[in-house]
């Protein structure tokens, strides 16, 4: 069957992470929801423009955040026409959503989920000559030209019996993730693609875990191509994405999720380091959300924990210049980090930081940076990167992983610099 994942106008609300990726290309538990709806069909991503053009334009490498491009389109199964399984891009991918999500397929009947003022999912049928009004929206939202919730809603659909986690802010990311992992792990352990190879750690083919690592509390699920050095302690629930590297002496606690192609040291808790991130030397990470082609420079440190041991609280600018203080109930909150940026050695992060992407950052970083900041070295102010700095970086860094950089990603690079693209 068809899946289609869509971005609604509160996808904004998500904040810096998904500047340059579309939502569902967020890594929650173990994996994003685009791979956690592989497993119902064929998937295509109905995102902003500048997400479209660069998936179009990959030329079958992965996308820059370490995602595949979207399946073909499947035709209908029969005569009879075919499900399309239209799902909001802020749904958690979690085992109990993904049940929940099949269980909508599996019943058939066409019908909405709507939540919070939005659209979660939707069941939709498609007419086998390529008309009728399902057919209609369907393309309309893979144009990404049209409101998606007002598309679905058009339709007049009855509500379908079904409730969905969704992300409403940059700090439910955190908490999605914590909830998610134990139940993404278990569903990869029992596909079987996994060696005990001793209690709580489970290891695919091509896997390698040193003799002397200490597993504390399992899961701890490594994948093909990884590598764990000696003397590193784990205590799970804990994932290590393919090709990914953990550097000797290393302390990966509970919640901690590191994607493909990742190089990592020092201490790590309860957070997630998209595709091809660096955080290799000593210094703490705690309840964290680092996008791709970041590098956390040696000593950098996070606060998670406020003093007071009370909730966390952040404080968001608005354009009139006031602030809003948000109370994110949560009691461990550290930093999220946008695709593309560093931190200097012995850079300290407040609780609750966000920093935009291709930033740059040292010293004591301020609880808010705006993408392609540069706080180091350029006065009290700092300086603006420019988009050939970063993607000058950018593929110097890519090539370090055997991976050219293409025209589609300095134009993703331009776009979220909010220029116009190039050429």
């Amino acid at each position: 069957m068809n899946v289609v994942v869509f971005e609604d106008a509160a996808v904004a609300q998500l904040g810096d992470l998904i500047a340059a990726r579309p939502a569902c290309d967020l890594t929650l538990g173990s994996h994003t929801l685009v791979e956690g709806l592989g497993h119902l069909g064929h998937v295509r991503r109905a995102v902003r423009p500048h997400l479209a053009v660069h998936l179009a334009g990959l030329g079958g490498r992965l996308a820059v955040w370490g995602g595949a491009a979207d399946a073909g389109w499947q035709p209908p199964a029969s005569r009879h026409g075919a499900l399309v399984l239209l799902v909001n891009a802020r749904v958690v991918p979690s085992r109990e959503n993904l049940l929940a999500l099949r269980g909508l397929v599996e019943a058939g009947h066409r019908g909405a989920v709507r939540q919070f003022g939005s659209i979660a999912a939707a069941v939709l049928h498609l007419d086998a000559d390529g008309g009728g009004p399902d057919q209609a929206v369907v393309e309309r939202l893979l144009t990404g030209d049209h409101d998606p919730v007002a598309e679905i809603e058009s339709l007049t659909l009855p509500d379908a019996a079904a409730e969905l986690a969704v992300i409403a802010a940059p700090h439910d990311i955190v908490t999605a993730h914590e909830r998610a992992l134990a139940g993404s792990l278990s569903v990869r352990i029992d596909s079987g693609a996994y060696q005990e190879i001793r209690p709580g750690l489970f290891v695919a083919a091509g896997g390698h875990v040193a003799d002397a690592v200490v597993v504390r509390n399992g899961p701890v699920v490594v994948e093909a191509g990884a590598e764990i050095g000696p003397f590193v302690c784990l205590d799970g629930p804990i994932w290590i994405g393919p090709g990914s590297r953990v550097n000797p002496h290393a302390w990966l606690r509970g919640g901690t999720a590191v994607g493909r192609g990742c190089r990592v040291g020092g201490e790590i808790e309860a957070s997630v380091l998209e595709a091809f991130s660096n955080k290799a030397h000593e210094g703490f990470l705690g309840h964290s959300h680092l996008g791709s082609w970041v590098n956390i420079g040696a000593g950098t440190i996070t606060s998670n924990l406020k003093t007071s041991y009370g909730p966390i609280r952040v404080h968001e600018p608005r354009r009139d210049g006031s602030t809003d203080v948000i109370d994110t109930g949560r009691q461990f909150l550290g930093a999220l980090i946008g695709d593309f940026t560093k931190t200097a050695i012995h850079s300290s992060l407040p609780c609750g930081c966000r920093i935009g992407p291709a930033a740059t950052v040292g010293g004591s970083v301020p609880e808010v940076v705006p993408g392609f900041s540069t706080l180091i070295g350029g006065g009290a102010g700092g300086s603006r990167a420019t988009v050939e700095q970063v993607t000058t970086v950018l593929g110097r860094m890519m090539a370090r992983r055997g991976l050219e950089i293409l025209p589609a990603d300095r134009d993703l690079v331009q776009a979220v610099a909010g220029g116009p693209a190039p050429g």
